[in-house]
């Protein structure tokens, strides 16, 4: 008897959950558009100029050719700090069968005012349309320019207490433009919006 009790509360429940949900504004992804306009903002907060080594081919593995590029030092400029790249990080970036790169980068700043940020920097590397059309024409890389790629990032960073503890608390988007085949510009934007 208790269990027949158990089972028709569980069956009643479940209809009145049933007719609850007809009554529910009906959300859905029907189309693509923006629950609130323009939430998204960015502001470049940090540009940092890396110094590479020479580039280390490390070998293929089942994801792609491995490849290492040494970070032996640099300088960085941001919203309300400056200061330099440490050597010893690295962009163990892997570029996969079809051309893609995925890049791997870990490092370190140090602030002028002598704290230190770890920079967590993945993200994609690839020619764009125009730049395989170059590309199929016999142009090598370093004949391209940056509107010839697509490259973004997701750094993220990690800083101690403190003036700088605020770029724990966002999201950044990065880009990596060359500057000579030894130095890269990253430029680091906050995503902001309400």
């Amino acid at each position: 008897m208790k269990a027949l009790n158990t089972r028709r509360n569980t069956l009643r429940l479940l209809a009145g959950l049933a007719m609850a949900a007809l009554w529910l504004p009906q959300v859905q992804a029907a189309e693509l558009k923006e629950k609130i306009p323009n939430r998204l903002s960015n502001e470049l907060v940090m540009q940092i100029d890396v110094k590479l080594g020479p580039r280390e081919e490390m070998g293929k593995g089942p994801d792609g050719m491995r490849i290492n590029y040494p970070i032996i030092g640099g300088t960085f400029v941001g919203k309300g700090m400056k200061g330099t790249v440490v050597p010893g990080g690295a962009d163990m970036s892997v570029t996969r069968e079809d051309g893609v790169t995925m890049i791997n980068a870990l490092y370190r700043l140090k602030t002028d005012d002598g704290q230190i940020i770890i920079i967590d920097n993945a993200g994609i590397w690839r020619l764009n349309e125009s730049g395989l059309a170059k590309k199929a024409k016999g142009l090598e890389l370093r004949e391209m320019k940056e509107s010839d790629f697509y490259c973004r990032t997701t750094p993220k960073f990690k800083t101690q207490p403190g003036a700088h503890a605020w770029l724990n608390d966002y999201v950044f988007n990065g880009t990596i433009d060359g500057i000579s085949e030894h130095e890269v510009l990253i430029s680091v934007y906050q995503i902001g919006g309400e």
